[in-house]
């Protein structure tokens, strides 16, 4: 009986010291509401499709800003983006010495057979005077010089292009084709936008992946957060910004928070407030942002959130 006697009470005992210490972790008074961590949801996709060519994480994975996590096959659009370079680069440099020489060659040549043209002419026109030549041999003679003329100012012309060079707007299109390639060619690797966890990676390596498709959700390490609802009756006492205190029941350390977001509208409300006591019970929504730096917090857990400025009944 002795026996059965002490091990009851050091079963009490220990009982008891559970009780108090699970409730001296626990924030007390009636300033105290419960909720549960979460974290902002980060969707990565491409803008242009592909098919994927390699995996560099695994769900499960603590990924870094710019840490690779998907690439598409780019094959192609290398390619395109090597023939689109070359070109600028040939419009870079402008046309070669030998077509400056041979169009200026074209027009000299031009010229005299104008100059040669508009002899005969002048010498069929006399004969012409003379009644000596047809007039349909005038005519034949004074169409080849006017011809000539209108050949030699068009190889005038593409001479002067030539010489002037490539035009500004050209150089501006070639440099914003190369750009717009290699801005596909930055989509076919997907990335993660900073610390985050890797928590669902539904693709593989040769699957298509169309554009603006979904190959990952990250959940945001920087960005925890805890949502607990309040009476309508706090509201009078909290206001953006304010600290307040945060317990968990995995950590006797009490964490700082701050009120980031208090709903405008009400939830939980009955469908037509006619009464005081209906008004008193709607709650409220309130976000408190929690600090980045707590490892110990992880989305999932439970948390009581202590706002120290609402008085005790």
């Amino acid at each position: 009986m002795k026996r059965t006697a002490v091990i009851g009470i050091v079963v009490l005992a220990v009982a008891v010291g559970a009780l108090a210490l699970s409730l001296a972790h626990r924030p007390a008074g009636p300033g105290a509401v419960s909720g549960t961590i979460e974290t902002d949801e980060v969707h990565v996709a491409s803008r242009y499709g592909g098919r994927v060519a390699r995996l560099f994480a695994s769900e499960g994975d603590w990924v870094t800003a710019g840490q690779p996590l998907v690439e598409l096959d780019a094959a192609e659009l290398r390619a395109r983006r090597a023939q689109a370079a070359a070109r600028l680069q040939e419009l870079e440099h402008g046309p070669r010495p030998e077509e400056i020489a041979a169009a200026r060659a074209d027009w000299e040549s031009l010229l005299a057979q104008r100059d040669l043209a508009r002899a005969d002419e002048k010498r069929i026109r006399e004969l012409f005077d003379q009644h000596v030549v047809s007039a349909t041999e005038r005519d034949q003679a004074v169409s080849r010089a006017e011809a000539l003329d209108k050949a030699a100012a068009a190889a005038r012309a593409r001479y002067d292009l030539l010489v002037a060079g490539t035009r500004a707007e050209q150089l501006a299109q070639a440099r914003a084709q190369l750009a717009e390639l290699d801005a596909q060619l930055g989509e076919m690797t997907i990335v993660s936008p900073g610390h985050c966890l890797l928590e669902v990676l539904p693709v593989k390596v040769g699957d298509v992946v169309p554009p603006h498709r979904e190959v990952a959700t990250l959940l945001a390490a920087d960005r925890l957060w805890v949502r607990v609802y309040v009476p309508a009756t706090w509201l009078g006492h909290l206001q953006l910004g304010q600290h307040v205190k945060v317990r968990t029941d995995s950590w006797r350390d009490e964490f700082v928070g701050v009120i980031e977001q208090i709903n405008r509208q009400a939830e939980f409300t009955p469908r037509n407030v006619q009464t005081v006591e209906d008004r008193i019970r709607q709650v409220f929504g309130v976000k408190v942002r929690l600090p980045a730096d707590a490892n110990q917090l992880k989305p999932g857990m439970a948390a009581d959130v202590y706002f120290p400025s609402v008085p005790a009944p």
